[in-house]
């Protein structure tokens, strides 16, 4: 168990330090950045792929492909999902918006119970219900204080559930849905540059960001790799508990090295909404425990 937790905080890190990246990469425009990260870690996924043995599944995802026509629009609704969740990851940090893009997955946990409650009718616990109320409250202080919510953070909060939601529904969990979500995005970004590039464009990038660009595929990579490994290692409660990571070193980001700070009118909304995070953080830690404690006896 402990090697699944090192890795879930390594690959934790790992995100954390590629939302920092695009720094490293201007002035190159945020689509490009974007495709470039594409490029690169696709082929990884591939290796993956075939060190877990998987090419079955992706064969098997290919021949649903072409007995269900309405599956691979579902496929390519699922891929546009994440690439502007991606798109996002990469021009939030490059225009000051890396803050309140982690307020957008500070949110995700909840806005996930509460699409629970409504699609799945799952029922909230006591400590959900106070989360919820807690987020709602810092929400509706932010609307009242600035008149609007960022949209980043909205898109992120939402759109994420949107495409868990529609994944389970097409039933691609797993490395397939993963290798299909990344399969589309890198032919649109292999179209893009071929629209956009020449290969003089492509030499003239690679000679000035000659460790950079490849390295930006290559942590992605073991940041999957290493993400897939600690799902299957750990617990699904404590692999859930341990997601909580990610936004918080993504504020970390944001605040010491990108030298973005909270507006003194927003602490609160903010506060609020880190708190209904702990909150349920809280919840997963006790349940963990119990499984734990449930074990030992039996």
């Amino acid at each position: 168990m402990l090697k699944g937790i090192l890795l879930s905080i390594a690959a934790s890190s790992l995100f954390g330090f590629i939302y920092y990246y695009p720094v490293f990469l201007k002035p190159l425009f945020v689509i490009d950045i974007f495709c470039w990260r594409l490029l690169m870690s696709f082929p990884a996924i591939l290796i993956l792929i075939t060190i877990e043995r998987q090419w079955s599944v992706i064969f098997a995802l290919f021949n649903r492909i072409r007995t269900e026509p309405l599956f691979l629009l579902g496929l390519l609704t699922s891929s546009f999902l994440l690439g502007i969740q991606m798109l996002i990851f990469v021009w939030a940090p490059l225009t000051g918006h890396g803050l309140s893009a982690s307020v957008g997955y500070f949110l995700l946990p909840l806005i996930m119970v509460i699409c629970g409650q409504i699609v799945y009718k799952e029922k909230l616990s006591f400590l959900q219900k106070i989360a919820v109320g807690i987020a709602a409250l810092g929400v509706s202080i932010e609307f009242y204080v600035t008149g609007a919510f960022s949209w980043e953070t909205v898109v992120i909060a939402v759109g994420y559930p949107v495409y868990f939601i529609l994944r389970r529904k097409l039933q691609i969990e797993g490395l397939a849905g993963t290798f299909s979500d990344f399969f589309f995005i890198f032919i649109g970004c292999f179209i893009y540059f071929i629209v956009s590039y020449d290969l003089t464009k492509i030499a003239d990038e690679l000679i000035t960001f000659p460790i950079y660009i490849p390295m930006l595929g290559i942590i992605t990579a073991i940041a999957f790799a290493m993400y897939f490994l600690a799902r299957r290692l750990l617990p699904l409660g404590l692999f859930g508990l341990l997601g909580y990571v990610e936004p918080i070193l993504l504020t970390i980001v944001s605040v010491l090295f990108l030298n973005e700070s909270i507006p003194s009118d927003q602490i609160i909304s903010y506060g609020l909404i880190w708190l209904s995070v702990c909150l349920l953080a809280l919840e997963g830690g006790i349940f963990i425990l119990k499984s734990m404690k449930r074990k030992i006896i039996y």
